[in-house]
């Protein structure tokens, strides 16, 4: 401290030149970082750039060759899977107006036969066709395609039936486009429930249900809607939601333990066992605890789409614009 009051001018060039050379080491240090950053990215993107130019997507006469050989083989693809889904899809017998109404009744009465004590179903249960069971169809056409509906519909609840479902509350269809002006002369704007034509190549009938079915059944029936031996009709499952029938669990004073047995005693009518040699279990014991929750059934919503393709789905390819 002394040297420094001795040497003021001197001690302040010294000070001076010690920061200056933490300052000047500080900036040299934030320039080299920076410099390697901007080396690294160029590095980096002249890598990107010769793989580019190296690359087989470069619009050379080869690559322009292979792949339109790729598109064409695309193409047949598509237009084989086309043609067969329309082979694997059940084919629809023309029937006329009567002759649906006619079968319409029979599946309703069928259906009721088959069920009886196994599933309940609505009071009024007509696949959703209530309106036909008094009034035709408006032509040859809607009543094929109509049949055609009511033939999936059907399979639908027979797989119901032999997957355990043991009622359902509800059951509604969408309406297919020959019945459009038929529902808008009625005043019906359920928009929800239309037919829904993605293409002309498909279109979607939905179905939606209530039912009232066990964790098993459920499994089972969700597992065999995509079986083509237990469902043919193509299926896509678009809405599953599932809630206990029971929202809330029982009081305290609705729980009820079993009552034991009782032993008849004495009387001439009770028999003495004779004296024997065998071993016998000794009787159970009369249950000190019940189960309270995890008895319940389920309430399942499920929302079916019926996927119908149509005549156009064999020649996909020869609908799609050129140029693409």
């Amino acid at each position: 401290m002394d040297w420094i009051r001795e040497n003021k001018p001197l001690a302040a060039i010294l000070g001076v030149i010690v920061v200056g050379s933490l300052a000047l080491g500080y900036l040299l240090f934030d320039a080299w970082s920076v410099y390697s950053e901007t080396k690294e990215g160029y590095l980096g993107l002249g890598g990107q750039v010769a793989g580019l130019k190296g690359s087989q997507l470069a619009p050379t006469e080869a690559n322009l060759k292979a792949k339109q050989d790729a598109v064409k083989e695309y193409e047949n693809l598509v237009t084989t899977l086309g043609k067969t889904v329309l082979i694997l899809q059940p084919k629809v017998a023309p029937v006329n107006d009567i002759e649906f109404q006619e079968k319409l009744k029979t599946k309703i009465s069928d259906i009721r036969k088959a069920v009886q004590s196994k599933m309940q179903l609505p009071a009024e249960f007509a696949f959703g066709f209530d309106d036909y069971t008094h009034t035709l169809p408006t032509s040859a056409t809607a009543a094929t395609e109509l049949m055609d509906y009511l033939e999936a519909i059907d399979k639908l609840m027979k797989l119901f039936l032999d997957s355990g479902v043991l009622s359902v509350d509800l059951l509604e269809r969408s309406k297919l486009p020959v019945e459009a002006s038929k529902a808008a002369t009625q005043g019906n704007n359920n928009a929800s429930m239309r037919g829904q034509v993605a293409s002309n190549i498909l279109e979607k009938r939905q179905i939606s249900v209530v039912l009232t079915l066990d964790q098993g059944p459920l499994q089972l029936l969700i597992s065999r809607l995509t079986s083509p031996s237990d469902m043919p009709y193509f299926t896509s499952l678009r809405l599953l939601r599932i809630e206990n029938q029971l929202q809330d669990g029982p009081l305290h004073s609705e729980v009820r333990l079993p009552e034991p047995a009782m032993k008849v005693e004495g009387g001439a009518a009770q028999a003495e066992e004779a004296p024997s040699d065998e071993i016998k279990p000794p009787e159970p014991a009369t249950p000190d605890a019940i189960s309270v929750f995890g008895n319940e059934l389920l309430k399942v919503r499920l929302e079916i789409d019926l996927v119908k393709f149509l005549d156009a789905a064999a020649g996909i390819t020869a609908q799609t614009p050129a140029g693409r």
